[in-house]
């Protein structure tokens, strides 16, 4: 019996000694990791992993209790998240110090606290720093395909530009004023609008050509204009005039002549109309006609031997009108056979 218990006890020590063993064994080993950097400096600096060139996954080597090297082996690929800070704009080559692993490593790992780096490969990050500057820009409008009685402007000649420090030197050394151009998306907004008459259209304004991370302020801009009447007012000369009689007197034979005493059967004046562009084209190529009439009424005919002014009408094409009124005619009408050598 105490034999058995001897044996027991025997057996149970001898599993603690070889746990303990066990516990204070150090494996090394290689586990893949992948980075993730932050800038360690104000919210305007810029920190990113150089795509080009980044290695994908690095091996990093190292040495700690075996039953914490097989826990983070069972993790692996392990991210890693650096803080970065002090390097100017560009891009680098982040040394991959093994303090600086270690600590991220126990920040973020802290139950592999226990954990020793040994190695790293490659033994550098390669990053692109960059940094948020602020200036200004031009708003101008100088590809304008559209015709305009007033050109458009923007309500304001300036917007404030906020954008990566690296696209702003790539812009300077163009040598060329730094300017967004409004033309394309005003004139789009500015079809659909009446002609002839001040509109204004609001413009947002695009950051594509400042790069990544721009933003301008304000972000859209008000632009007027006046776009070009579609309505032509012309002279036409010589438009035939000619004095009429109502209806109801056609029996009564009357004749209009002027001051010189010659009879007035037809005349001719100048008028001003305006209209459509192309329906003042037509008729100006006459392909459609114009002509005017004096209207001589009942009560017109009372006055027989008088001169007076007499304001013509016009017949005119579809959509076009008067410009101003027309000239009066002076005449008068005299009975047919007062006009009889005597």
């Amino acid at each position: 019996m105490e034999q058995a218990k001897l044996l027991s006890m025997s057996a149970v020590l001898t599993g603690l000694i070889w746990a303990a063993a066990d516990s204070l064994v150090n494996d090394t080993v290689v586990v893949r990791v992948r980075f993730e950097i932050v800038a360690r400096e104000p919210e305007e600096a810029l920190v990113e992993l150089d795509r080009q060139v980044e290695t994908e996954l690095y091996e990093l080597q190292i040495v700690g209790p075996r039953k914490l090297v097989e826990k983070v082996q069972v993790l692996e690929p392990l991210t890693l998240k650096l803080r970065v800070g002090g390097f100017p704009t560009g891009k680098t080559l982040l040394p991959l110090e093994r303090t600086m692993l270690k600590r991220a490593f126990s920040e973020q790992f802290t139950e592999f606290a226990r954990l020793h780096i040994v190695a790293i490969h490659p033994e550098a990050l390669p990053i692109v720093v960059d940094r948020l500057v602020s200036t200004e820009v031009d708003l101008v409008l100088r590809r304008l395909t559209l015709a305009y009685d007033d050109a458009p402007q923007p309500r304001h000649p300036v917007a404030s530009l906020r954008l990566r420090e690296s696209a702003f030197e790539q812009l300077r050394a163009s040598g060329e004023n730094l300017q967004l151009d409004l033309s394309v998306e005003a004139e789009r907004l500015l079809r659909s609008r009446p002609t002839g008459q001040p509109t204004s259209v609001t413009v947002p304004l695009d950051t594509r050509p400042f790069g990544r991370d721009a933003a301008l302020t304000p972000d859209r801009m008000e632009v007027t204009a006046t776009l070009k009447s579609d309505r032509e007012t012309v002279e036409v000369p010589t438009v035939p005039i000619k004095p009429v009689v109502s209806f109801a007197n056609l029996s009564k034979p009357l004749l209009a002549v002027g001051r010189d005493e010659t009879p007035l059967t037809l005349v001719t004046q100048t008028i001003r109309v305006t209209g459509p562009a192309d329906a003042v084209g037509r008729l100006l190529r006459g392909e459609t006609k114009a002509y005017g009439f004096i209207q001589f009424k009942e009560a017109d005919l009372e006055q027989l031997g008088a001169f007076r002014a007499w304001t013509p009408e016009f017949q005119l094409p579809a959509g076009v009108e008067l410009a101003e009124p027309p000239t009066p005619i002076e005449l008068k009408l005299i009975p047919v056979k007062d006009t009889e050598p005597k």
